[in-house]
């Protein structure tokens, strides 16, 4: 069954006709199903999301995220993200689908989540970070070339704990690593770097062994060059000292050389050397991973939606910082792209919608913000967005030129020009809209010349 919402009446046939002739958003009508909802507080935002959700076909899953918690809508599943709730997603989990999926999708989510925030992480940091994400991965046998190491299970918080402290290593190995992994082997990375040891041994590390063998290779030439002047002068005295203290330097040389070799445990160690170059960059990671895991969002315990069709994620608690609010969505839309790409096309059925506030937030003019990949090339797989703001300026030039609909409610007279010019029409259109009485919707319906058109709800 498909989809139909009535917006309201044309406003000038029942302002001059008085005829009621009613303007309808159809599922099947519309070129894309990607709608645009723009309005100053107050001007019925949270009306109009309410609308859409409650009349879309059954068959489309929808999530809804909350960023003020007051999207209550009856027969809809809601869980609450904080601190004290603990409920999260886990970044570390695979899409096992070979095209779709794979390790290195996943490290580049996380770096792209972190990315999105006020504070970006340098090209060192990035790098050192991308190491620790491939490694925790490597630590469990998941290889970023095999997809057939990929599958592992999904833990919580408690489990894990559980399989730590009874020292369950096979069952350990068997869920996806977790951002406590990560930080636990950034921090034995910074151990070998500060101290030259190996933190599960006494002895020396390999690079140590190996500094201490070319400081006697260096000895050994020393001695050699000493030697060849003391032939040179004929002096034989000086030759047969120069030739004992040669042998003596040969020895330390290979003893040594011996003691390298021995302390060679991986044969990785150069490798971590490379990659883990420096101490500063390697604690500053560290730093922001143990930041990272204190917001709890990304903490192994998965919220319980169930088999929900409609989910609301009730983001409230987060606003208080708007970076980690920022991570949480973005990380999440990218999950979801993913999905529904492994899904596969849907010949033009709307499978999915996403509903997002407060567009200002998370919007911007990227080319990979999740946001603006759902609007440019998510439709042919069945997903949509909704999209709210207090302005048209808020939405991105990919949203608006690809936005199926755009409704227009009551905007701030502030916002007037910017929205006017953004959205290349005249700013007197724009005066007449009132505060849940008037608006303009733009729908772009197949055979149809797209123009906004005002309407009396």
């Amino acid at each position: 069954m498909s989809t139909a919402i009535k917006l309201g009446n044309d406003y000038w046939k029942l302002k001059k006709d008085n005829v009621e002739l009613p303007v309808v958003w159809s599922e099947d009508r519309v070129s894309n199903h990607h709608v645009g909802v723009a309005g100053t507080s107050g001007a019925g935002k949270t009306h109009w999301i309410r609308e859409f959700v409650t009349n879309m076909n059954e068959e489309i899953e929808i999530d809804i995220f909350d960023y003020h918690g007051d999207i209550e809508i009856p027969g809809t599943e809601t869980v609450m993200f904080s601190e004290s709730s603990r409920y999260g997603f886990n970044p570390l989990i695979l899409n096992t689908d070979p095209h779709y999926g794979g390790v290195r999708r996943a490290v580049n989510d996380v770096i792209e989540s972190i990315n999105s925030t006020s504070r970006k992480l340098g090209g060192n940091q990035e790098g050192v970070l991308r190491h620790l994400l491939t490694d925790a991965y490597t630590a469990r046998g998941i290889l970023p070339g095999d997809p057939r190491t990929w599958v592992r299970r999904e833990a919580t918080e408690d489990e894990i704990r559980h399989l730590i402290q009874t020292k369950q290593w096979n069952d350990l190995r068997g869920v996806y690593p977790t951002l406590p992994d990560v930080i636990r082997l950034a921090k034995r990375k910074l151990r070998s770097l500060w101290m030259g040891v190996d933190d599960s041994g006494d002895g020396k590390k390999a690079l140590s062994c190996f500094e201490e063998y070319c400081r006697c290779m260096s000895a050994v030439n020393k001695r050699r060059t000493e030697l060849a002047k003391a032939k040179a002068r004929g002096d034989d005295a000086d030759m047969e000292a120069q030739q004992k203290r040669l042998n003596s330097a040969k020895d330390k040389a290979a003893e040594a050389h011996m003691t390298f070799l021995n302390n060679i445990e991986t044969g990785h160690e150069f490798e971590d050397v490379i990659k883990y170059h420096s101490k500063d960059v390697v604690l500053s990671v560290i730093t922001r991973l143990e930041n990272l895991h204190a917001t709890g969002i990304f903490n192994p315990n998965p919220p319980p939606f169930g088999n929900a069709r409609v989910r609301r994620y009730n983001l409230k608690p987060l606003a208080q910082s708007e970076d980690e609010l920022k991570m949480f969505v973005r990380f999440r839309l990218r999950s979801i792209i993913r999905e529904m790409m492994q899904r596969g096309e849907s010949g033009g059925k709307l499978r999915r919608l996403v509903v997002l506030d407060e567009s200002k937030k998370f919007n911007d003019e990227d080319v990979s913000n999740p946001i603006n990949i759902i609007v440019t090339e998510m439709r042919k797989f069945g997903l949509s967005i909704l999209l709210a703001g207090q302005s048209p300026a808020h939405f991105s030039s990919d949203f608006i030129k690809n936005a199926g609909t755009l409704l227009l409610l009551n905007l701030a007279t502030a916002d007037w020009d910017e929205a006017a010019r953004k959205l290349k029409i005249d700013v007197k259109d724009l005066k007449y809209l009132r505060p849940q009485t008037s608006g303009a919707v733009r729908m772009l319906e197949k055979g149809q010349i797209a123009q906004f058109k005002q309407i009396h709800f």
